[in-house]
């Protein structure tokens, strides 16, 4: 059982560092024309098996006397320099459990002070989602969820875009808001915020952000003309290109290069195979410490 428990260990730092890097490479360089949803899908399934690779491996060690010892009893088995490792995976569980609860709240409080705060320094226009529009020179659109949703648009943007470039934008924002894009990222921010200095959970939350965003365009097509799409995504990212450092011009390229092409029809390929890979992956730890428990 201690053998598993080592196992399970390294299956957790292999999930932690080399897996997200070779996945995110990948996804990179198949964004153009890959899934957006089934890459959401995968990084959800690494996720899970890292927290559950950790938590077996602690359940491992705690009950090893268990497996190794034929007959003896829990009370016997668990001994009190036993108990530290079960704690610190029922502590783990609790942790990661309660940081996506406390993520969730403040998430939640901060759109609120931030519908209050654009109810002071901004028009409406209203509707369902209500659009907002501030008065500033910077081109900028975002979506702020909750009840209805709000979209909040900038008098830059609306003065840079034609009529049917700023639907283009509208409708992008929209599909955030309809199909709860933020409830996706939480858990992701969560991770990242819980454990700041792991790379993976860095390389998890922008790799799905950047997803979400391509999401949010296939759904959005059709709405408006993809070359009216195209010309909204150049003019804006000129204007962010200039005003910001943290701007990712390679994802506006993919973004603008997928607007060129029809939209995949075939979907249901991809999807189905992530779910296969997510559900293997995720279900690989418990399996292995329940094998090992029921079958030694």
């Amino acid at each position: 059982m201690t053998v598993v428990g080592f196992a399970l260990v390294a299956l957790a730092i292999v999930l932690a560092w080399p897996i997200p890097v070779a996945v995110a490479a990948a996804q990179h360089r198949t964004r153009r024309e890959g899934d957006p949803v089934a890459a959401v899908i995968l990084w959800q399934a690494i996720g899970l098996a890292g927290g559950f690779s950790v938590i077996s491996a602690c359940i491992a060690f705690a009950l090893a006397p268990l497996v190794s010892v034929p007959g003896v009893s829990l009370s016997v088995a668990l001994d009190w320099w036993r108990w530290p490792p079960l704690i610190v995976g029922v502590g783990l569980l609790a942790l990661l459990l309660g940081a996506l609860a406390w993520e969730a709240r403040e998430a939640r409080l901060l759109r609120a002070k931030h519908r209050d705060v654009l109810a002071l320094v901004s028009q409406s226009r209203g509707g369902r989602p209500e659009t907002r529009v501030i008065d500033t020179e910077h081109a900028l659109a975002y979506s702020v969820a909750g009840g209805f949703g709000t979209t909040v648009i900038s008098t830059g943007l609306l003065m840079l875009l034609e009529d049917e470039e700023r639907e283009a934008v509208l409708a992008h924002e929209r599909v955030h808001l309809r199909l709860r894009h933020d409830l996706l990222t939480l858990p992701f921010a969560s991770w990242h915020r819980m454990l700041p200095f792991l790379p993976a959970t860095r390389t998890a939350l922008e790799s799905v952000s950047a997803a979400i965003e391509i999401m949010a365009d296939d759904a959005a097509r059709g709405t408006v003309s993809d070359a009216a799409f195209a010309r909204a995504l150049q003019k804006v990212s000129a204007k962010q290109a200039e005003a910001s450092k943290d701007y990712d011009e390679g994802l506006t390229e993919v973004r603008i290069a997928r607007l060129s092409r029809p939209v995949t029809s075939d979907t249901r390929r991809p999807r189905i195979r992530a779910s296969v890979y997510a559900v293997c992956l995720v279900a690989v730890p418990p399996l292995i410490l329940v094998g090992t428990i029921v079958y030694s």
